[in-house]
């Protein structure tokens, strides 16, 4: 059987192949066999802002009735890339007249204000301006750039601290950042160092001997104060 559609395929693609080498390319544009007809959009978390899917459909109609073989593949990809919910697709086309758009969108990770604003970042680490209010994120205080977000959070996801345990996020002018997290902890973190500064903070939680843990600072080279 797998044998049999081989040969389908095979045949088909042969078939495409004469046929190509016997028009011109206006002949190709004006070939309504080979004109998209449909376009169908697959999405792997219909949970996460359902109206995706219909912005993306919108955004790519401009495609239908174009020839299969002379699309802008370019201008296809910068119209998904463009919605800040898209962490990744792909792009097939199923001859004769069908793409399949297959997107991955991204998960809501913190929320920051910008001019009295609300926006999510993603795990795309793009900024997501939302009408669904997604919570229990840590808050962001302060104006930090995106690739120094990445960056803290690159050395979370590498640490023995728990994500789910923070509330709030605060970055400071002097380039450091500060975490608040259960039972309103405050952990001081360096600007270098990060994550071994982190993994040292889970082993002083985890101390019982040390009662008092309101705040944990490692703002000092050498040094760690506990009160």
């Amino acid at each position: 059987m797998h044998q049999l559609i081989d040969k389908r395929k095979y045949l088909l693609y042969l078939f495409i192949l004469l046929l190509l080498s016997t028009i011109n390319s206006q002949s190709l544009i004006n070939l309504k066999f080979f004109k998209i007809k449909d376009i169908e959009i697959l999405e792997d978390k219909s949970n996460v802002n359902n109206s995706v899917k219909e912005i993306i459909e919108d955004n790519l109609s401009i495609f239908k009735d174009q020839n299969i073989f002379l699309l802008d593949e370019k201008l296809i990809a910068k119209k998904i890339s463009d919605n800040s919910w898209i962490s990744n697709f792909s792009i097939q086309k199923k001859y004769p007249s069908k793409l399949i758009v297959n997107l991955r969108k991204t998960e809501p990770i913190a929320k920051i204000i910008f001019d009295n604003e609300i926006f999510y970042i993603g795990s795309n680490f793009k900024l997501i301006k939302s009408k669904i209010q997604f919570n229990n994120l840590p808050n962001i205080f302060g104006k930090p750039k995106i690739d120094q977000f990445k960056n803290l959070i690159t050395n979370l996801n590498l640490s023995s601290i728990s994500y789910e345990d923070i509330s709030d996020i605060y970055y400071l002018k002097s380039g450091r950042w500060n975490l608040k997290i259960q039972n309103d902890v405050i952990i001081k973190l360096p600007r270098d160092n990060i994550l071994e500064s982190l993994n040292l903070v889970k082993k002083i939680l985890d101390n019982e001997s040390i009662k008092s843990k309101n705040t944990i600072d490692l703002t000092v080279k050498n040094q760690i104060i506990v009160d």
